[in-house]
Parts: structure tokens; sequence; C-alpha cells
């Protein structure tokens, strides 16, 4: 796990919607600290700051360090739910889950294809379908991997990779009743593979013999 990212924080005196839409258009995001068999703490984050954050995908896979303000205990936080404005697409609301490393969490992490273009399905004119863009794994709080490399670099026209191909770091699973499908590399119009290619010569072989 890569060092955890600092989150300073107040703690918010009022809470409800008319609190909350105040807060925001001060420039600030209200947020809630739950779990840990502790109760509840909302707080409030600075919107600019955050904004950015939420653009690292480290942000969303890592232990974060949350410091409030006249609080002398840090809290040591998931972040569970991100609440986003439909028409402006901003963050107006965000949800945090207390941890120990040792905490065994389950959490959605992004599916990386590298190496697509080596394949040879890909040369052949290709492309790689994103079937599943992030992966639920279960594993440690303080060994969540950033991502799920999946190493295209010898597949063909056709191919398909499954949840159970996928290779993953020591201690991290995927849960799962079905075997589904994360990536193929489809054909496009225009490109046969090998298999409609035979087809093809036999019929006109067929054809010539007739």
């Amino acid at each position: 796990m890569s060092d955890s990212i600092l989150l300073n924080a107040k703690l918010r005196e009022k809470t409800g919607r008319n609190a909350s839409r105040r807060l925001r258009l001060a420039g600030y995001l209200p947020a809630v600290i739950y779990g840990g068999g502790k109760p509840e703490l909302p707080v409030t984050l600075n919107a600019n700051d955050t904004g950015k954050a939420l653009n690292v995908e480290q942000f969303h896979t890592t232990i974060l360090t949350i410091a409030i303000a006249d609080k002398k205990d840090e809290e040591h936080v998931l972040l569970k739910e991100v609440q986003w404005d439909p028409i402006k697409d901003t963050p107006i609301h965000l949800d945090f889950f207390r941890v120990k490393g040792s905490d065994t969490v389950e959490i959605e992490i992004p599916v990386l294809a590298i190496n697509f273009e080596k394949a040879p399905g890909v040369i052949e004119g290709g492309k790689i379908d994103m079937i599943r863009h992030v992966l639920q794994v279960s594993c440690r709080a303080d060994a969540i991997p950033e991502h799920v490399k999946i190493d295209c670099s010898q597949l063909n026209l056709g191919d398909t990779v499954h949840v159970e191909d996928v290779t993953l770091p020591e201690g991290v699973t995927a849960p799962h009743e079905v075997n589904f499908t994360i990536l193929n590399l489809s054909t496009v119009k225009g490109v046969k593979t090998d298999e409609e290619t035979e087809e093809q010569t036999e019929e006109e072989e067929a054809e010539k013999e007739s």
C-alpha cells in the first residue's frame, strides 16, 4: 500500500439539506465518517482540494487519514461512496468508513488492459472490448491493489478473458459465483478470424470441385 493520503477536516455542527447547501456555497463539502464501532461523525472538507483528490486513482483504493481540527485522534478510513450533482457532475457529499489495516474489506478496483498493442488479434485488426472496467475484490485494507492488470499480449481474435483467468496479488481474491467475462478481443467489420477464413477457403475449394 502506498503512503496514506491526508485530508484536513472540521467538525460539522449543523446537518440537513439547507446546512449542506450553505456549506457547498461557501466552498466546502459535507461528509460523514462512520463504522468501527464508533458514532457517526459529520465533517466538512475543502471542496477544491477534495475535488482534485477524487481524480487520483489512489484516493479510491487506499486507507485515507483524516485530521479533524481541534480533535486529537486522526481517523483512518476508506472512501465508501461519493454523491454527485447530476447536472454539474461535481461531488456534493462523501461517505467514509473507518478501518484498520488488518480488516478484510471488499472494494471495487479499476481493471487495466496492458500490452494489447502486441496482441496478435489487435495486429490483425481486432480491438479490445472492456466488459468490466472495475472488479470487486476482497483483501486486507492495507493491501488494496490500485488496479488489476490484464496482460493482453497473447490474445487472438475472438479470445475472451474471464475472472478466473486473472492473476491477482497474493492475499487478494475476487469473490464470484459465475465465471464472468472481463474483456474480449473482438473482430471489426471486414476482419475475419482464422476459423472464418478457413471456412471460406473450404467453401471456395468445394465450389471449384463442383
